[in-house]
């Protein structure tokens, strides 16, 4: 389960894809709602007739929402995860929630710098996720067709030696 504190507040959020669209509940609170990104970080929300659009900006588990003038800073809080794990350097994240529609790498492959290896779908678009830099594919975390939450390990990688 994924967490997120914005101050002294900590939200157990609920997502389901419905259709072209999302559902998010947040504790009796149910909000349904589509997105579309415009561009690196930028996204527009439309719900009942009327878009928003807003800036989010990813480092590590920390997620800064600029919102309606407004900056908001989420953290990330994992149950059963490790913090030195959730920073580690060799992990390729989901950056946004979508359904992984093709894994393209697997344990033991050498890859190159560039070489996609996995393909995430979230909000009608298909997002390649290459590797950064030649490497080992240590481990795969995910098969096509599961959700992948953003911050979510995906694939890690070491560095060849």
């Amino acid at each position: 389960m994924t967490r997120l504190r914005c101050g002294d507040e900590l939200f157990d959020p609920v997502v389901r894809e419905k259709g072209h669209a999302f559902e998010v509940t947040l504790g009796e609170r149910t909000y349904r709602f589509s997105l579309a990104a415009e561009g690196p970080g930028v996204f527009v929300l439309r719900e009942a007739g009327r878009a928003v659009r807003f800036h989010v900006a990813r480092k590590g588990t920390a997620v800064s929402l600029f919102w309606a003038g407004r900056v908001y800073e989420l953290t990330e809080e994992r149950e059963g995860t490790h913090p030195a794990r959730r920073h580690e350097g060799g992990a390729l994240e989901a950056p946004m929630p979508g359904r992984v529609v093709a894994v393209r790498a697997e344990p033991g492959q050498h890859v190159k710098k560039g070489e996609e290896l996995l393909v995430v779908e979230a909000m009608k678009m298909e997002n390649a996720l290459r590797a950064p830099r030649d490497g080992v594919v240590r481990a795969v975390h995910v098969s096509a067709g599961e959700m992948a939450a953003p911050g979510r390990a995906l694939v890690e990688l070491e560095t060849e030696e």
